[in-house]
Parts: structure tokens; sequence; C-alpha cells
């Protein structure tokens, strides 16, 4: 069992209150070293997929979502939110 940071807890109350709107907002509050580190990747590897959620396993995003005590239907929302976001940025 991974030892859990206690900012995780933050997440879903933050995420019931408005104050995250979108998958990379969770690293405002939780430091990607840690959450990269929880899932057993290296964190360059996942600072390329925080900039292309896309290439996210659909695993791996659900992993982030049970560490943060968010659900399926939450993290996706979340994740759509950042591709629109990162696809409008890819535009440009």
């Amino acid at each position: 069992m991974v030892n859990r940071d206690r900012r995780y807890e933050l997440i879903s109350v933050l995420f019931k209150e408005g104050k995250i709107q979108t998958f990379n907002d969770i690293f405002v509050f939780v430091p990607k070293t840690i959450v990269a580190t929880n899932m057993g990747k290296k964190v360059d590897r996942f600072t390329l997929l925080m900039n292309r959620v896309e290439k996210f396993t659909l695993e791996n995003i659900f992993q982030i979502g049970k560490l943060c005590d968010l659900g399926e239907s939450q993290m996706l929302e979340l994740v759509m939110k950042e591709y629109s976001i990162q696809k409008k940025k890819n535009k440009k």
C-alpha cells in the first residue's frame, strides 16, 4: 500500500467547492513528484503525460482518482476539461 500524502485529502473537497476544475489543477495542491512516485512513474515521464493528458491510460487516471478520493466520472470530467484546454493551446 502506498504511503498516502495528507494533501490528497484536500482534492475531493476542493473539487466539490469548484476550486479544482481541470486535471492539472490537482498538481497545484499535490506536487506531481508525489503523485508520480506513488504511481511508480518517473517524474519526467509523468510531466510529459500531464502535458498530453490523452496519453494517460484510463488505469492511470483512475489510480490518481483513487489517491484523491475522486470517482471515475469525476476524473474523466477533469481530464476532458484539461484535454480541451491543451487542444486549444496546441492549435496556436
